[in-house]
């Protein structure tokens, strides 16, 4: 009969630890069954087919666009984030126009998830009319496993969207700080200029390799100031768009 006041009170402990453990399975569960959906305010022109740009925050997503629209539509901060929305604005491109739409990014004013919530929201929201995601990316950026990971979800929520990859900001990679001069480098820095193409050709490289694009669907850009690469930029968006 001793055993009794042994076994007794284990088997009572064995069951209240089992009901702890199952409540604690049950709360977890229902925390990602109420994970909130992030949706986006939206601003602008936001008629017809879209090319909506992401990318981190501080990427240059709102110079980007405005390079490509040829003027400053969209408000951009050289230290703060100032998107808090997504924002259309129609591009005319040499046989069509699309509407690019700025997005908020992640990294400051939003989560890499709660970002990419908003963009797969987003996107199932407007199926039919989004043609085209494009990535934007520091060129002098080392980690992309957020960008990869966010792109791949949209691609996964709308795997007919084609995607391209933009290197932006390629005037700062070294060896050569100063601003680049329309399409082509500025003669005082002509003996420099190698060596940085080579270094953007080898970030190109680096970009087919991490996200399995072909050299061709990734391009430079620099928009401050001036409109590097703007041309091809546009023909690459318009082929894309076909």
């Amino acid at each position: 009969m001793y055993w009794l006041f042994w076994v007794i009170p284990g088997y009572i402990l064995w069951k209240v630890l089992s009901s702890d453990e199952q409540e604690t399975l049950k709360r977890g569960k229902s925390k990602k069954r109420a994970r909130k959906v992030v949706t986006f305010e939206e601003r602008g022109d936001l008629e017809g087919p879209k090319v909506i740009v992401i990318g981190r925050t501080g990427a240059g997503k709102s110079s980007f666009i405005n390079m490509l629209y040829g003027e400053p539509v969209l408000a951009v901060g050289p230290v703060a984030s100032t998107t808090r929305w997504v924002e259309g604005v129609r591009v005319d491109f040499k046989h069509s126009n699309a509407v690019l739409v700025d997005t908020p990014g992640y990294g400051e004013i939003m989560t890499s998830e709660d970002y990419s919530s908003g963009l797969v929201h987003y996107v199932r929201k407007h199926k039919k009319e989004v043609r085209l995601v494009i990535l934007i990316i520091q060129a002098d950026s080392k980690a992309h496993a957020e960008d990869k990971r966010i792109l791949s979800k949209i691609i996964q929520e709308h795997p007919k969207t084609k995607a391209i990859i933009v290197l932006s900001q390629v005037d700062k990679m070294r060896p050569i700080r100063e601003q680049l001069e329309g399409s082509e480098w500025p003669l005082k820095i002509k003996r420099d200029a190698t060596l940085k193409n080579k270094n953007i050709k080898k970030k190109i490289n680096e970009i087919s390799k991490q996200f399995g694009f072909e050299p061709n669907s990734i391009t430079p850009s620099a928009s401050d100031e001036f409109q590097f690469n703007r041309r091809k930029v546009l023909k690459l968006i318009e082929n894309s768009l076909n």
